[in-house]
């Protein structure tokens, strides 16, 4: 009988034990994934967009982050969408437009708990808890001016870009213009705008225009000009640089790509809001930092060996600070 009581006693304790065990290990509190939200002002296919949704990609898979994006938000949208966000739980938002800017500036102060990363923009009241960052990449864009200026048979090359008076573009025109004349001051240069962020047409119709009137190198600082750097026979009449993603694939005209890589700096935002250290107020691309860089087109790295030559000189120089491109956000004068 006692040995019967016993046994009982074992049984209902092992049965107390493993169920104790079964409610600790399955319902746990699990930790929740760090949730990352990006808005875009245009289509994702943008070289502007591409580079951050790239980067915060790449962050869902390395650092288990939870993103979400939304793209072709405008202006008038943007403060719902926003706000829409910051109320449902996430961690962090990317407003990726200069023009959103404002809305940034009164959402963040309205949510200190929450981290945004402005995309460009001035003015920023940082708090303890916004960052503003830019394609810094005028240097690269100085290496594709010098290039430009030794390839150019014509002494004539186009920049092909947005908005006039934009002043992270400006800078990149700048560092363009500034590294072309460094080669060759006469050399002839020539904007046009085509007053949107995103209109491939539009872009190919100002390129075809520039190689028209003999222009034969552009910065194609906005997407749609490699196709009409070729003629209906397949020719190549004019050669062009990709501009802030690597769009050394898209066209045997690209000479390379003034790439801006953000990955670092997503990877430093999210893991210092996660452990504590977030710090607010701009962060800086460069080439010393290797989030600005040129990438050559191996093809036409082989073409124009002279110019590649040249162009690597010129990197180290930047790197080592013997060459200096500052940031000039005021009006381009080629």
């Amino acid at each position: 009988m006692k040995t019967s009581y016993i046994i009982g006693l074992v049984i209902v304790a092992i049965i107390v034990i493993a169920g104790a065990y079964y409610y600790t290990t399955t319902l746990a509190p699990q930790p929740q994934p760090f949730k990352v939200a990006a808005i875009y002002i245009s289509p994702l296919e943008e070289p502007w967009n591409q580079a951050l949704h790239q980067s915060l990609l790449k962050a869902e898979e390395e650092l288990g982050i939870d993103y979400s994006y939304s793209e072709n938000v405008p202006d008038s949208d943007v403060a719902r969408v926003m706000t829409q966000y910051a109320s449902s739980g996430f961690d962090m938002i990317f407003p990726h437009s200069w023009s959103y800017h404002p809305v940034t500036n009164t959402t963040a102060a309205q949510y200190r708990n929450i981290f945004f990363a402005q995309g460009s923009g001035m003015n920023m009241d940082y708090g303890n808890n916004t960052v503003l960052y830019d394609y810094h990449i005028q240097e690269a864009a100085y290496v594709a001016g010098a290039i430009a200026a030794k390839i150019t048979n014509t002494s004539k090359i186009g920049i092909v870009t947005a908005f006039p008076g934009v002043g992270d573009v400006d800078n990149l025109l700048n560092g363009f213009i500034e590294g072309a004349k460094s080669v060759n001051p006469g050399v002839n240069i020539t904007i046009s705008y085509i007053n949107e962020w995103y209109a491939p047409s539009k872009a190919k119709e100002a390129a075809a225009g520039l190689i028209e009137s003999g222009v034969d190198v552009i910065y194609s600082e906005r997407y749609g000009v490699f196709e009409a750097c070729k003629d209906s026979a397949g020719n190549i009449v004019a050669y062009a640089f990709g501009n802030v993603v690597d769009q050394n694939n898209a066209s045997d005209v690209v000479i390379g790509s003034a790439v801006w890589d953000p990955y670092p700096m997503v990877k430093e935002l999210i893991q210092s809001a996660q452990n504590g250290t977030f710090e607010a107020g701009e962060y800086i691309a460069s080439m010393s930092s290797n989030t600005s860089k040129f990438v050559w087109n191996p093809i036409n790295a082989a073409k124009f060996p002279e110019a590649k030559a040249y162009s690597d000189t010129l990197v180290q120089q930047i790197i080592n600070g013997t060459i200096v491109v500052p940031l000039n956000f005021g009006p381009p004068n080629p």
